[in-house]
């Protein structure tokens, strides 16, 4: 018999979201948990995602969004040009999402997911958490 895979330890958590340490997979998920979003709430929780990459040396993060009304382009322009830039010199390299359904309709986010590519950021949308995890445990860093 297999062991059963370990439960993932808390790196962080607060009322607006948990990010869970995947050991098994050697990445990180953020699982968004509320609508009461605000910039400076959303910067704090990013900002726990480079800390947490830090301790534990992984650079593969999924991120399980929670609805929300757009995508603010205060938060849009923060995690292209502050943000990620720490989140790569912190280790990051590979990330995936999982939008709600209806943030698909946003052209907000579609530019915003543009511009990360343009980067050169390893980025994938997935449809669900099933699918992002298969995808991101598939990724070596220099694939």
């Amino acid at each position: 018999m297999l062991p059963s895979p370990a439960t993932p330890a808390v790196c962080f958590e607060n009322s607006l979201a948990v990010i869970l340490e995947e050991e098994q997979g050697q990445y990180l998920l953020v699982i968004w948990r509320s609508k009461e979003w605000s910039l400076p709430a959303g910067q704090m929780v990013m900002n726990q995602v480079i800390h947490c990459m830090q301790r534990t040396g992984w650079g593969k993060v999924i991120f399980k969004q929670a609805p929300l009304a757009s995508f603010p382009l205060e938060y849009h322009t923060w995690l292209l040009y502050d943000w990620l830039p720490r989140a790569q010199a912190a280790g990051g390299w590979c990330y995936a999402i999982i939008p709600p359904q209806q943030l698909f309709a946003h052209i907000s986010f579609a530019d915003f997911l543009g511009q990360v590519r343009r980067q050169g950021v390893r980025f994938y949308v997935a449809a669900s958490l099933e699918q992002a995890i298969e995808w991101i445990c598939q990724q070596q860093p220099n694939a």
